[in-house]
Parts: structure tokens; sequence; C-alpha cells
């Protein structure tokens, strides 16, 4: 860690009231069920969270569309086939994106979406005619999971290229590509989607940890060395204990981000 790194954790820990804010922002991705309220949404709505809602059909509450409209950034998972009122009730939250898996770009009323902005969820080989449906839509998140077999150099050129911010979930070592990755601007739109705890072997690409416990300020550690290359997620089960981890999340990013202690 840089002597500036270091400095600026012995502040998260010890000052009561910096003068600047610690943090000039923060990514945290909540993934979420849409069977918790409205109420409990909104509480998690802070300036750097990004909701992703999974849901059971096409159709959402109005208090739920009226919490999500409170996000900068979220997703609403969405199935084929797509119907005017499904993407119709979003208009009550603009800046609301879908969330859909793949096969949706070959179902029927995608042509319902417009510009709204999207995220798909590939899984496997990147064949031609998905690629070309990608660059049709442009969306704003392509999330990649592919099998073992699924990646090569010449997969990492496609998905490299593809528009958009990059999620990749891959459980397998890249170092063997590490020399053979694309060059350094496009890596910065590719995010490795890794367990709290990974080591630090990402072949430069940016990170979004899963975290599993509550927050503590050493947690803190890589977005204060790493800035905004590190980001981090929350899966957010049901119960009660579950949605106050993550309002204990929001909250102390908040915190972190206006300069304030507990």
């Amino acid at each position: 860690m840089s002597v500036a790194a270091a400095v600026l954790v012995t502040l998260l820990a010890q000052a009561p009231l910096p003068a600047e804010p610690l943090l000039p922002g923060y990514r945290l991705h909540l993934v979420v069920d849409e069977s918790v309220e409205a109420d409990d949404l909104r509480a998690l709505a802070g300036s750097g969270a990004v909701l992703w809602l999974r849901t059971r059909s096409n159709t959402l509450k109005d208090s739920t569309l009226e919490a999500l409209a409170l996000f900068p950034e979220a997703y609403v998972q969405l199935r084929t086939p797509l119907k005017e009122e499904h993407i119709r009730q979003l208009r009550k939250a603009p800046r609301v994106g879908a969330w859909l898996e793949a096969q949706t770009l070959t179902g029927p009323g995608l042509h319902w979406l417009g510009p709204r902005r999207s995220a798909v969820e590939l899984r496997g080989a990147l064949d031609a005619e998905l690629v070309r449906r990608l660059g049709a839509l442009r969306p704003a998140w392509s999330l990649w999971t592919p099998g073992t077999s699924d990646i090569s150099l010449e997969a990492w050129g496609t998905f490299a290229q593809l528009p958009g911010r990059k999620l990749l979930t891959w459980s397998g070592t890249l170092g063997p590509l590490c020399p053979e990755l694309p060059w350094r601007g496009v890596l910065a739109m590719i995010s490795l989607r890794v367990e709290e705890g990974a080591g630090e072997g990402t072949c430069g690409l940016g990170r979004r940890v899963i975290m599993k416990g509550f927050p503590e300020d050493v947690a803190l550690v890589p977005l204060l060395r790493r800035g905004p290359a590190t980001e981090l997620e929350l899966q957010v089960g049901p119960g009660e204990g579950e949605l106050e981890r993550a309002r204990a999340w929001v909250r102390r990013l908040e915190e972190a981000v206006r300069g304030q202690r507990r």
C-alpha cells in the first residue's frame, strides 16, 4: 500500500470530522429481490448505489417503481416476451434500465425498449449472431459468464469490443492470458467479478468485489488504494438481517463520501 493510501486509512479510522471527504464517490451494486418492500428499497438509494432488481414477472408495483426512480442507476429483470405495457410502466422511472438474458435479444418485443438503458447476461460462447445483436442494442452493461472452453484470446478480443461496460464472472485464473489481453483503453471498460478476499491477479482489470459481511473500515482500503477501479457488490437475501447489512453498507459509504463518522 502506498504512503498516501495508508494515511487515508488512518484518517478513516481516527478522524472524527475530516476536513475533506475520504472518498470522492463509490459504486455499490445491490442485487435485491422484488419482494423487498418499497420503503426498504428507498433506504438503499445512496448516491453511488446501483440497484439490480430480480423479478418473477414483468409487472411491478407502482410503489416499487417509485422507489427505483430514486436510484441514480437501476436495472429491472425482464423476460421474453416483452410487451408494450412492460416498458410503459418504466416511464415512471426514466433512469431504470432493462436487465435481460441473451435469449431475449431474439424474442418478440425487444423494439419496445427503444433507447432505454439495458444490461445483458451472456453465458457461454460469444457467437457472431449474438455479437451482432449486442452491437445493435448497445447495452450499458454486458455481463459475461463463460465456460472453461469459452475463454481464448479471440473471445477476449470479441468481449472487449462489445458496447458499454463489461463484467466478467470467471472462477479460473487469467494468468496465462494477461500478456495477450487487449490494449489498456479497452481494459478500462472491463471489470472482473471476484469474491471478497481474492488476490490481486486480475491482469490490470477493474474489480467488482462481492462483500459478505457487515462493513468494516478495513474493507474500504481497496477503494482508497484503487479508486474507481474497484466497485462493490452485495447479494441482498430475504429477511431483516440482510436488509440491515445492505443499509449499513450504504450508510458507511455515504459517511465516507461526506467525511463523517458513525
